[in-house]
């Protein structure tokens, strides 16, 4: 009978696992695609504009779709009283009111930090967002401490459908109204902070616990320190972009640029936004299946499973990161031209896809480390990973303008993710990875040829055609990935089998012997 309840139970929690992982997919497509109707009706100026205030509305997002929420349940577990929820929710809404103040009276130095006094109103925008972070991360930790996974899951589609809504407002506004791109800008960003409120009024209404005054002690160095950690592993591109927000303009006008084609410049580098998101959703939704599994094994001090989960999860990674990322940059000049009217910095742009391989790679060794306790060389790297995106964004940009701006962020992404994978290689034992890394080349290889073969052949002259010819390109892309997982044997069973129809693909290489 037990067993069967414990059964009950995990399956239970698996189907909310699956189902806030829907949502977030949801979440991540909606964020990732508006970009594209915005840039093609307020141009690159526009979407400079947007982008430059983006992150700090992308902090507040993070901050109660993931840190907050993972934080609060890994610490309380499915044992949290009322008072402990009370308590937390009551310090975090006080230093998240704290940010709103500095933001919103600092707005107009910061714009004058970024080059452009233009953004204050923007600025003033995004601080409302911080209004709300601390009650509706900890409400959402709430509900997914006690596995109601379903509401949460609702609370961000709301959210982030508002958002979208109110995006596509200001849009339509710019159009009817003769806005500027400013004024269409602060409407966009305010949609954050209607849709943060929308959500917090769901979840209230959902009766969550009681806010009572008094509760038993609360282990806030943990809880704090499992904040940061969270949010250092999904804030890694937002705050590559915070230090471009404050150092390109600079750094173009430096170079002899005027303000206007440096904005310009900088809102087409911003594109790449939007391509890397697109990546990013599909590596972070394969490859942190087996992290359960992993920390289960190092409590249970299983070393073989301990290696043999952290190799897995290690080679998924890298198969769907590369796979995303070069896919990715065969496909930029058609991207380009049917996302966003017209290919332009295609050079650039395809450097900067390579974010998505670096960053996958950073998000699966903090993973590793940090079911391993290791926070202290988590953020040191992180550190010198931002010192060195700065440094090299000062010394590339003046001399080969947005091209320098990918080269630094790439560069100082490889610095993070070496840094912390010289940690990672101390507490885990990785196998047969160079025979894996090649066959991984010789596979990105076959996937260049075989996508650049097929978009010489179909040519087309319209954005709809070139959609379809996008659409053609990437599914023989996938199917050369799966080819070579099959024929190549790029991944064993036991790895297989961690992926979505992954016992298909095994059979499927059993039925070619």
């Amino acid at each position: 009978m037990k067993q069967n309840k414990k059964q009950l139970t995990q399956h239970s929690a698996f189907n909310g696992v699956v189902i806030l992982t829907v949502a977030l997919i949801v979440v991540k497509v909606l964020s990732a695609i508006y970009r594209i109707p915005y840039q093609n009706i307020l141009g690159d100026e526009g979407l400079y504009a947007y982008q430059q205030i983006y992150p700090f509305v992308a902090l507040g997002v993070i901050l109660t779709m993931n840190a907050i929420p993972s934080a609060v349940t890994q610490t309380f577990g499915t044992t949290g009283k009322d008072g402990q929820y009370s308590r937390v929710a009551v310090v975090l809404q006080l230093l998240s009111s704290v940010c709103f103040i500095i933001l919103l009276i600092s707005a107009k130095w910061i714009a004058l930090f970024m080059g452009d006094i233009h953004l204050a109103p923007m600025l003033r925008a995004a601080s409302l967002s911080y209004l709300f972070v601390g009650i509706l991360g900890v409400l959402r930790g709430y509900y997914q401490a006690k596995q109601e996974m379903h509401i949460p899951a609702i609370s961000q589609v709301i959210e982030q459908t508002i958002r979208v809504g109110i995006i596509m407002g200001a849009v339509a506004l710019f159009l009817t109204k003769d806005w500027s791109i400013y004024h269409a800008g602060t409407v966009a960003i305010i949609g954050s902070a209607v849709g943060f409120l929308a959500s917090s009024l769901f979840l209230l209404q959902k009766k969550p616990f009681h806010f009572v005054r008094k509760g038993t002690e609360i282990e806030w160095k943990q809880l704090s320190i499992a904040i940061v950690i969270f949010a250092v592993s999904q804030l890694i591109v937002i705050v590559w972009q915070v230090v471009d927000s404050f150092t390109v303009i600079h750094a173009l006008m430096s170079a002899g640029m005027d303000f206007k084609d440096a904005a310009t410049q900088k809102g087409i580098y911003d594109r790449g936004a939007s391509f890397i998101q697109m990546g990013l959703i599909v590596t972070t939704t394969f490859s942190f299946v087996l992290i359960p599994l992993l920390t289960e094994a190092i409590k249970e001090r299983q070393h073989v499973r301990i290696n043999r989960y952290a190799n897995a999860s290690l080679k998924i990674t890298l198969l769907i990161s590369v796979a995303a990322g070069i896919g990715l940059i065969n496909l930029l000049p058609l991207m380009n031209s049917v996302f966003f009217k017209y290919d332009s910095l295609t050079g650039t742009l395809a450097i900067y896809m390579l974010t998505v391989i670096c960053v996958s790679l950073i998000m699966m060794d903090i993973a590793l480390l940090q079911v391993r306790q290791r926070v202290r060389e988590v953020l040191v790297a992180f550190l010198i990973g931002v010192v060195s995106k700065v440094l090299m964004n000062i010394i590339f940009i003046p001399h080969v303008l947005m091209l320098g701006g990918s080269i630094s962020t790439v560069l100082s992404l490889i610095i993070f993710a070496v840094l912390l994978h010289r940690q990672v290689l101390k507490f885990y034992k990785f196998q047969s990875m160079t025979k894996f890394v090649v066959k991984l080349i010789v596979t990105m290889g076959l996937l260049t040829i075989v996508v650049q073969f097929i978009l010489f052949i179909i040519t087309t002259e319209t954005r709809i055609g070139g959609l379809i010819e996008l659409l053609i390109a990437a599914s023989v892309g996938i199917g050369v990935i799966i080819f070579a997982i099959v024929q190549m044997q790029l991944l064993s069973y036991r790895e297989l089998k961690h992926l979505p129809f992954g016992d298909k693909l095994y059979h499927m290489k059993r039925g070619k012997r």
